[in-house]
């Protein structure tokens, strides 16, 4: 069993737990601090020991307070709770509380507090905390479709001759007590509620929108990785055209070197050359191939320095798009 803690209980707050009245300011750390109704009684008189003349719970000494939360909690079949005494309380000598809160239980909760000191021990309804209540998940979901005590535990103020009043019979038997769906409505018209939802949502959008700036940090980390090794093989790619141009760079360059010295000597024997039959049309070939290979030599110049110049734009280009796209998504 895992104990839940403030987050935990604001996460599970009206969902798998309800409290009414909830006040964030009894949200503790890992605990609820529940406060005094105007219920309660003495075990020895077995009578109310609420005060209405100065509007507090009088527990005398040596006596037995049984007392009903202000609250009205309900918890689902995934979550038990176990109380506990506050120190405040313990240290004017009352003694320890101790007892469990069972999963799919509605209702207020009926705590025993017996005074151990010679001194008259007050608590104010809805304002002193008296008890502590700390949450648990269960391993698994409890079984049981209803909790089995009745809520307040009115069975045991029956059981040790506490009789009630029709009023305190009727602040006991209001519906939202024992109805869940009430409950909820209303926890849900409860201000501190609301504004722990409005938290919460804001949490959740604040963690949604980190997670998709993260996100996109990994996109772009991809993108340029993935840029890198495609600029990388452009280059060797470029590398590899470069070095086929330069091979024919040199062999368009010997074979117009080559021609213009068959064709000079040519001209130079021409007396002698003439006469055999080959000599004209060796002529006429090389007359028009020197030309056409001149030609094509300047046109492969020509496309080899236009490639290289859009090479060099594309290369100025990409930063300054990338910078203007981490812009954009800024």
């Amino acid at each position: 069993m895992a104990v839940l803690s403030d987050e935990d209980i604001r996460q599970e707050l009206g969902k798998n737990i309800l409290i009414f009245p909830f006040k964030e300011d009894n949200l503790k750390g890992s605990s609820y601090n529940l406060t005094a109704s105007k219920l309660a009684w003495s075990l020895l008189t077995q009578q109310s020991i609420y005060d209405t003349s100065n509007e507090k719970i009088l527990i005398k000494p040596g006596d037995t307070a049984l007392i009903e939360t202000n609250e009205i909690i309900w918890i689902s079949k995934s979550i038990a709770g176990t109380y506990h005494s506050r120190v405040t309380q313990v240290s004017q000598g009352t003694g320890h509380i101790g007892t469990t809160l069972d999963p799919n239980y509605i209702g207020p909760s009926l705590i025993a507090v017996h005074n151990h000191s010679s001194k008259n021990v007050e608590l104010t309804p809805t304002i002193d905390s008296f008890v502590t209540l700390v949450f648990q998940y269960v391993n698994a979901e409890s079984s049981r479709e209803q909790h089995g005590n009745s809520a307040g535990r009115i069975e045991i103020l029956s059981r040790v001759g506490i009789q009630l009043s029709q009023e305190e019979r009727n602040l006991l038997d209001q519906p939202y007590m024992s109805n869940r769906d009430l409950l909820r409505k209303k926890l849900e018209s409860c201000e501190e509620y609301k504004h722990i939802q409005e938290v919460s949502q804001k949490k959740a959008e604040e963690i949604e929108k980190k997670r998709q700036q993260e996100l996109q940090q990994k996109v772009d980390e991809i993108a340029i990785k993935v840029g890198e090794k495609a600029a990388q093989k452009v280059a060797e790619g470029q590398k590899k055209v470069s070095e086929y141009l330069k091979r024919l760079y040199i062999l368009f360059s010997v074979l117009i070197i080559f021609l213009l010295l068959f064709y000079g000597l040519l001209s130079s024997n021409q007396v002698n050359l003439s006469r055999l039959f080959w000599y004209e049309p060796v002529t006429a070939i090389v007359d028009k191939a020197i030309p056409t290979l001149a030609g094509a030599l300047v046109a492969l110049f020509l496309n080899d320095l236009q490639r290289r110049i859009k090479n060099v734009e594309q290369t100025v280009d990409i930063p300054q798009r990338n910078e203007t796209e981490s812009t954009k998504t800024k």
